[in-house]
């Protein structure tokens, strides 16, 4: 700690002296002002204006900048009541003059209290020397050792006083409609910094949010945001290494582990794809519905990283595999499409969710032609935020109103009503960002849904809690914090079905009513979640009037209508093999019976649960079972590597499902070492009789690592990238 500093005794009061009771304005010293900037400086002006106006002047005493606070230039003397007056102070004048400001060092008194304290022009100090390797760019400096700064005295009381003034820059300063962009006026109130974490949670970018705010604050220049460069950057080289290493790191130890990589027409590495043994045993039980996201970053370079996600048995997220990507560019998801699909042994989901974007529905519309394509709704009302900003400015309640009509599920009559109500309401006629919205309304609008399964992934709950699981992506993160991230958020995911799966296993619920035969079924087979969203539709069945249309022989049809609604809905009720069909096919969409199929079966004293709707998917054992391959029917080399990885996926199911018991992998073990010997004497009679095309040669591409280019494949060496 350095010598103690002695306040000046002078306070006499100049032209910038507060009144009393007026706050802790500035007071002047009576000594001279600082001279002017020295003529050997070469940045004794601000730059250029982009404006083309001539350069400001330093404001003189008496005038006020935007927030109100007094532009006096700093004096010796000057007081202030708190660390935050004098920092806002000296800011304030810095923006006017056109620098950046930052804090350096203090000194403490022995009983450890503040006594002196800097505040710095932020080109102090010299470059720091460069880290980085021969032939890397060197990282660019803003420090020219600029020695402008002011030195604060802090009394016992807290009363900070200006003791040492230096105004003496030796770089150009900025000029008036650059200096919203100095590091130090772009502080966040907090009112500001929540809206931005939000934003942030919901995956909108820096770009779009700065754009929302320029709106909000009527010109660019009182936004406390920058643009960030939005345009995509491949892999540093040293990263590319590093996840290379990563991935052949986990198969190494799993030689089940799945990855692929895919080079541009320069040999660069594009787009990586991984996935494991256990998630693609839980893609062969519960890839029926998938999502795939975009909207996450996770390096400065803003390359996406795009996981597979699903839902389980417990309604819980899960991963089906992980990927980043160069651009989102059809070429690179007619890639990752496709290598998804060979790690899934060809499997294509009953639904896939997506972003709305024009090449993500080109590709998928390639690859995936016999799965239904849904937007998803929570990108939807992400994208009204963007382009809907002005509205909600003006009415805070829109988005709600928005949120309400997408979810909207009742009809397609009850649902353009709505819709136009909506548009009519907020004046959006015109808007075209809302009438293209409405023109795709087949692909996103929930009641346009029901011939599809989703598994219950369009629900808000479903996709809120989607969102919070992977919330941790949405920060900018370096390619370690990332691998780390994914580490954590993977185990999270599969420790929290591990927990779900004895709870539902080891407890059992208390049903509704206790003797019912339909609910004690319920309880015996769904697992906890699904049993606790089963129960409250069976107590909505209560609320339905039941009224017979017709009936021909063993079909009825019947009428259903809420209490105090005009909501109906219309079920056709087979009593022969007890088969029951609702307008609202909620059974068909969710895999769960609804409250009015649920009304006529108890209608028709039907009160056990028939075991033709209990849907495996939601079970207890779900996972029982083998998971077999169920393309079968290709041929070629594509029909070799999907029948490779269709038998893997099936011995990884079989060991998994085993890995408890020891004497039954011992038993499996000695199984497959002995198919191993007499696979291998069939292809050694095979190639002896030059039989055919069997070469015995291995396809490239079989669970481990393959380099694909946009016009070719190759494979990628042990060297990395």
């Amino acid at each position: 700690m350095s010598g103690p500093v002695v306040p000046l005794a002078s306070t006499a009061q100049g032209p910038c002296e507060p009144s009393p009771g007026s706050g802790p304005l500035p007071v002047s010293a009576a000594a001279s002002d600082p001279p002017a900037p020295s003529s050997s400086v070469p940045a004794g002006g601000r730059e250029p204006s982009a404006s083309g106006l001539p350069p400001a002047v330093t404001p003189q005493l008496g005038d006020h900048d935007q927030g109100g606070l007094p532009n006096c230039v700093p004096k010796v003397g000057m007081t202030f009541n708190s660390e935050n007056e004098a920092y806002d102070f000296y800011n304030s004048y810095a923006r006017n003059v056109g620098f950046s400001i930052r804090k350096n060092h203090a000194n403490t008194r022995a009983d450890g209290s503040l006594c002196s304290k800097y505040f710095l022009c932020s080109n102090e100090g010299q470059p720091v020397a460069s880290t980085t390797q021969p032939g890397r760019k060197k990282r660019s400096s803003t420090r020219s050792d600029c020695k402008a700064r002011l030195q604060f005295y802090i009394s016992q009381e807290g009363i900070w006083t200006v003791q040492k003034v230096e105004l003496d820059h030796n770089h150009y300063l900025v000029s008036p409609d650059k200096s919203h962009m100095l590091r130090s006026q772009r502080r966040l109130t907090p009112s500001y910094q929540q809206i931005v974490n939000e934003m942030r949670q919901e995956g909108i970018t820096a770009a779009d949010m700065q754009r929302v705010f320029r709106q909000w604050s009527r010109g660019a220049e009182n936004v406390h945001l920058l643009k960030k460069d939005t345009q995509r950057k491949y892999l540093q080289p040293s990263y590319a290494q590093k996840l290379l290493e990563y991935l052949k790191n986990k198969q190494t130890k799993n030689p089940s582990f799945f990855y692929a990589v895919q080079l541009n027409d320069d040999g660069r590495i594009a787009n990586f794809f991984w996935t494991d043994c256990q998630a693609i045993v839980d893609y062969a039980c519960f890839g029926d519905v998938v999502s795939f996201d975009t909207t996450f970053e996770t390096n400065k370079f803003e390359m996406p990283f795009a996981p597979f996600v699903g839902t389980n048995h417990h309604k819980q997220p899960i991963l089906f595999g992980a990927s980043l990507i160069y651009d989102e560019s059809s070429e690179s998801f007619n890639w990752l499409f496709q290598t998804f699909l060979m790690a899934m042994s060809g499997k294509q989901p009953a639904t896939i969710f997506t972003d709305p974007s024009a090449e993500i529905i080109k590709s998928v519309r390639l690859v995936f032609p016999n799965s239904s394509h849904r937007l998803c709704l929570r990108h939807i009302c992400h994208n009204a935020v963007k382009h809907l900003n002005h509205v909600i400015c003006n009415h805070p309640e829109f988005l709600s109103d928005f949120k309400r009509r997408i979810y909207e599920e009742r009809s397609v009559t009850f649902f353009d009503l709505k819709w136009k109500e909506l548009v009519n309401a907020y004046n959006l006629d015109g808007n075209d960002w809302m009438n293209n919205l409405y023109a795709m309304r087949e692909k996103w609008a929930a009641v346009y849904s029901r011939d599809s399964f989703y598994a219950d992934m369009m629900t808000i709950q479903n996709a809120e809690g989607t969102s919070d699981a992977l919330k941790n992506f949405r920060r900018k993160l370096c390619l370690p914090e990332f691998l780390e991230e994914y580490e954590k958020c993977i185990t999270s995911f599969r420790q929290n079905e591990l927990e779900a799966d004895y709870n539902s296993r080891q407890t059992s619920p208390v049903p509704y009513v206790p003797d019912l035969p339909m609910l004690k079924t319920a309880a015996e087979s769904y697992t906890r979640n699904l049993y606790s969203h089963f129960e409250e539709e069976f107590k909505k069945l209560f609320t339905l009037s039941c009224s017979l249309l017709s009936q021909d022989r063993t079909i009825s049809t019947y009428k259903l209508t809420p209490l105090n609604s005009e909501e109906e809905a219309y079920v056709v009720f087979n009593s022969e093999d007890t088969t029951v069909s609702c307008s609202c096919r909620m059974y068909e969409c969710t895999g769960m019976l609804c409250k009015h199929a649920l009304r006529v079966l108890n209608y028709s004293n039907i009160f056990t649960f028939p075991s033709h709707y209990v849907y495996k998917r939601w079970t207890k054992y779900a996972k029982a079972g083998l998971f077999g391959c169920r393309n079968n029917s290709q041929s070629g080399n594509g029909s070799s590597m999907l029948r490779c990885a269709c038998i893997s996926q099936k011995m990884h199911s079989v060991a998994l499902r085993y890995s408890m018991s020891e004497k039954a992998l011992q038993f499996l073990e000695s199984g497959v070492d002995k198919l191993t010997c007499e696979v291998e004497n069939l292809l050694s009679h095979i190639n002896l009789n030059g039989n055919g095309n069997d070469t015995g040669q291995s396809s490239g591409f079989c669970n481990g690592a393959m380099a694909e280019s946009l016009g070719h494949s190759e494979s990628m060496y042990s060297e990395g990238a």
